[in-house]
């Protein structure tokens, strides 16, 4: 099948979901973070630790795929670390979380609200982001990603026994929680002043690990906290959310928190669209093993299938994968992504997306 040929820039593209509008074709949001640096080849730890190549090497993975938009992330741990939480560098892969910060109860006045001029790798995020905005700013939409309340505190405390923690000690989990959410809301506000989009991540809030209940308890209120501060500040930016793995049985909560568009792992997306209603736009869900070591026919193939089930969906639905592209991905398997969204995403007046101007402003 013949590629349709773009009539849109990517931020013409993604704007039009916001304005009620009918792109041309649905946009494509492949979660590219770690796999920028194979872009400019250099190691991932160099890339990451040095703003100036981490927006190089991102404005190059655009250059080169045409993706919708511009991911900056690293690990879900990079606010956690500029918070105290001490990483271990890896040459080319993601860092890793060294010994928790929090061994004690007591441990929590070691946590900090971090400076963004100084603390961690936060500097970093930011001059990336500042050199992407101005480079293709006025190309595709940029975000700055970072690891909701409920993730932060995993991290600072280690996931096993945090996860313990709601059971056992609630009222100091709250208090955490309030430092990670104050922390969340801060780096929003320095996002934002840089015209990137904030993206939350909340991977420790999979239904694999927490339940409806412990969600609705724990998660919800502080998400949606940040997403009220986003549509308060943002000058009519959505509030995004992903969540890696199985969510399901934590939709119902995860309304609750108020985002605007949803960016989901391992769901079906008929389901998800059935749910959805006119409430959340999609984003979804190619596997990201399978891009990792599929061909590009197979790609094409899964996409397909995503589209077929989620198009249509009131509020507009964005082909991505399920979570990260794998580092070592092979370029042509993200082509196929999104030339899939060329292929089969070309929508009908009937497949309009309802604006998402009451939810943004």
């Amino acid at each position: 099948m013949q590629i349709p040929q773009d009539t849109q820039t990517s931020l013409e593209r993604v704007g039009s979901y916001l304005q009620g509008v009918n792109p041309q074709r649905i946009a494509c949001f492949p979660l590219i973070l770690n796999h920028a640096a194979r872009s400019i080849d250099v190691p991932v730890a160099k890339c990451i630790r040095d703003g100036e190549l981490f927006g190089k090497a991102h404005v190059a993975a655009y250059r080169r795929y045409g993706n919708d938009l511009i991911t900056f992330l690293s690990t879900t741990s990079s606010l956690a670390e500029a918070m105290g939480q001490k990483l271990n560098f890896i040459e080319d892969d993601a860092p890793q979380l060294a010994d928790p910060l929090i061994r004690k109860l007591e441990d929590i006045e070691r946590v900090k609200i971090p400076d963004f001029s100084s603390d961690g790798r936060l500097p970093v995020y930011m001059e990336a982001t500042e050199y992407a905005v101005a480079e293709v700013g006025q190309e595709v939409c940029v975000s700055t990603v970072f690891a909701g309340p409920f993730t932060t505190a995993a991290a600072l405390r280690g996931t096993d026994v945090f996860v313990r923690d709601l059971y056992n000690n609630k009222e100091w989990v709250h208090q955490l929680l309030e430092l990670c959410c104050q922390a969340g809301i801060k780096f929003v506000d320095e996002i934002l002043k840089r015209k990137s989009l904030p993206i939350l991540v909340e991977p420790i809030g999979s239904a694999s690990l927490i339940s409806p209940r412990m969600f609705s308890e724990f998660v919800s209120p502080y998400l949606k906290r940040i997403a009220d501060h986003i549509h308060a500040n943002g000058g009519g930016m959505p509030s995004v959310l992903h969540i890696c793995g199985k969510t399901k049985p934590n939709w119902k909560p995860m309304r609750e928190a108020d985002y605007d568009i949803w960016s989901l792992d391992v769901v079906d997306m008929g389901e998800a669209r059935a749910f959805a209603g006119d409430r959340v736009t999609l984003v979804g869900n190619v596997t990201p093993a399978n891009l990792l070591k599929n061909t590009p026919e197979q790609i094409d193939a899964e996409a397909k299938v995503i589209c077929e089930k989620a198009i249509g969906n009131p509020r507009g639905f964005i082909l991505g994968s399920g979570c990260e592209v794998p580092i070592n991905t092979p370029p042509q398997n993200v082509d196929a992504l999104i030339n899939a969204a060329r292929r089969y995403g070309q929508l009908t007046t009937d497949d309009m997306p309802e604006s998402l101007e009451k939810s943004c402003c």
